[in-house]
């Protein structure tokens, strides 16, 4: 991570109060590479689920790099659940 990389820790399940503190720290994150701690989700909410593609739509057309480290078992059960593993958990390259 650089400093121009800023990170957010997604908590255990996300309600509305912490979906709007995420999308504050988007607004703040803008022209940065984005970093998300996933290691302590149980379970992702549709709504988190939307915020979080969204950001990685818009990072990534800007050539920005979102991250979604440590994924937890429920982080990637969500995101499978929800259609969105080649969205949020690209496959990675190997050389």
């Amino acid at each position: 991570m650089t400093d121009d990389t800023a990170s957010f820790e997604l908590p255990k399940m996300m309600k509305v109060d912490d979906c709007e503190a995420l999308h504050r720290f988007l607004a703040d994150a803008q022209n940065k590479h984005i970093a998300f701690d996933c290691s302590a989700v149980e379970r992702l909410s549709g709504l988190a689920a939307q915020i979080l593609v969204m950001a990685a739509g818009v990072w990534r057309s800007q050539s920005l790099d979102v991250t979604f480290g440590s994924p937890s078992d429920g982080f990637s059960l969500s995101v499978s659940m929800l259609g969105l593993n080649d969205l949020l958990l690209p496959a990675q390259v190997t050389a």
